[in-house]
């Protein structure tokens, strides 16, 4: 990222004008989007930013040349997202500049931070740009459910004193996790810019990099998403976890999906958790448009299927007549259910990750003995070059030296919608990279980031890679370095062959 040089802006706050003006009758000074902007520049230890909020602009007006350069020129985007916004043309185009701009992935940019000001579920006419960013991707919701209201309510409207204390202590508890997540993007940015010459993959969230670098993480869980009234429960296990290491799925939440966009998402986070967490409360919950049940019993069905580690949580439980719903009801009657304080939860859940961990690393142990006993190794190749006399002298090398190859189809389709690269490395020894065309450096670079990724996603026990190079690829700097990625020849390939055995 660049520093403060290479951006005039910090952040863009890209919002809706009808959600800044100020009631009469208030003592408000400002709008409440003013007054957030304002305060995410305040605070002990915050990191000062230069945020540029535009106060001219209104509906219907023309997404002018001035304000594209700014989006251009700004380094994160901060989206406050509501019917309002939803419903203003340019505020679309603001995010979609941006996401051109700065090269992020249209789906999950890295340096957009979506806040919520209302729920998510009750927004219509939702275009797809902001649907895509918003099922994937969420850092604050300032909207809450206060006991003695029918409908959610903006924490801190119109001034944080006048919204009730509840509210109150709502916006400044949002406020704290959005600045923080800003800044903590920010300062890693500046401390770790990435070179100018490649394009570099970003963190998927701001902040889980820096706090989970620190601590080895105990392992994953998928934290379940919850009726309203335990939003701010979740919230608080989610932040007495992740500092121990935890990393806690989904990165956003499942609201607003389709059932069939549900099941691809929840899906996918169950394959990577190894715990699924669900925290119940006696409220049965809203049943989404299409939906069979409501969430919660959605979930746990989704949890059972997949044969995940379950682990529940409820604050007391239910007395006859309580729960009047047979589904939710149900949720209620399993043997992984704790009724307890969330203290107490809350190491429980660390407990069982670190016995499924030392499970799974008993087992990782008896299959590499078992390993050790056969007498083929398998070894993955990726041959980017296409030549097919060193593709050739590569394969017959390699079976010689007693090895099983697996390797792609070529033009075979990566990532979404493609295969599996996680179940096609899992049973692999070691990987080869053939780089033998300088032209292709790019297109090696980003499989090999590829690659890496999912090995490390999946906890794949893949020993090592090494990228073949010849007399024509061999001075070519990659930028990647690491004692498991090794650079070599045709000289050096045994040895890499016979590294597998040790």
């Amino acid at each position: 990222m660049p520093d403060g040089s290479w951006h005039t802006y910090d952040v863009f706050v890209s919002y809706a004008h009808a959600d800044n003006e100020k009631p009469l009758g208030s003592a408000a000074q400002y709008g409440w989007v003013t007054t957030l902007a304002h305060n995410l520049n305040t605070g002990p230890g915050h990191y000062r930013k230069n945020l540029f909020i535009d106060h001219q602009l209104k509906p219907g007006d023309a997404f002018s040349d001035d304000l594209v350069t700014k989006v251009a020129d700004s380094t994160l985007l901060l989206l406050l997202l509501s019917q309002n916004y939803i419903d203003s043309g340019w505020c679309g185009k603001e995010l979609g500049h941006f996401i051109r701009t700065h090269a992020n992935d249209p789906d999950k940019p890295a340096d957009v931070f979506v806040v919520e000001l209302f729920p998510f579920d009750t927004f219509t006419n939702v275009p797809p740009n902001i649907h895509n960013l918003r099922k994937r991707l969420i850092h604050a919701q300032f909207w809450h459910q206060p006991v003695d209201t029918s409908a959610p309510v903006l924490a801190g409207n119109p001034t944080p004193k006048e919204s009730g204390s509840e509210s109150e202590r709502h916006y400044w508890q949002k406020l704290h996790e959005l600045r923080n997540a800003i800044d903590s993007r920010l300062r890693a940015m500046r401390r770790d810019p990435p070179p100018s010459s490649v394009a570099t993959p970003k963190a998927d969230s701001p902040s889980a990099t820096t706090e989970q670098s620190a601590k080895a993480s105990p392992g994953t869980i998928l934290l379940a998403d919850t009726t309203d009234d335990l939003v701010k429960q979740r919230d608080a296990v989610k932040a007495a976890l992740e500092p121990e290491g935890v990393l806690v799925l989904p990165e956003g939440d499942y609201v607003g999906l389709s059932p069939e966009e549900f099941k691809t998402e929840f899906t996918r986070d169950l394959a990577r958790c190894e715990l699924f967490v669900q925290m119940l409360s006696h409220t049965v919950g809203r049943k989404g448009k299409a939906f069979t049940a409501p969430l919660p019993q959605l979930q746990f069905d989704g949890a059972v299927e997949a044969k995940r580690p379950i682990l529940q949580w409820c604050e007391r439980l239910p007395g006859p007549g309580d729960i009047t719903d047979p589904g939710h009801a149900r949720l209620f009657n399993t043997a992984h259910l704790r009724a307890t304080n969330r203290t107490s939860f809350e190491r429980e859940i660390l407990e069982r990750l670190r016995t499924i961990r030392q499970a799974a690393e008993r087992a990782r142990a008896a299959e590499a003995g078992l390993k050790q006993t056969t007498a083929k190794k398998l070894i993955f190749v990726d041959d980017v070059a296409g030549e097919p006399d060193l593709n050739q002298r590569l394969r017959t090398f390699l079976q010689g030296a007693n090895c099983n190859i697996r390797s792609l189809p070529q033009q075979a389709p990566l990532g979404n919608n493609g295969i599996d690269i996680a179940q096609v490395l899992k049973p692999c020894h070691a990987g080869i990279t053939v780089f033998a065309d300088s032209a292709k450096h790019v297109t090696v670079f980003n499989r090999l980031i590829f690659f890496l990724n999912q090995i490390a996603e999946s906890k794949l026990p893949v020993a090592r890679w090494g990228i073949y190079v010849t007399s024509r690829t061999a001075a070519c700097d990659l930028g990647l370095a690491s004692d498991d990625l090794l650079t070599i020849d045709e000289q050096g390939l045994a040895e890499f062959v016979r590294g597998l055995d040790r």
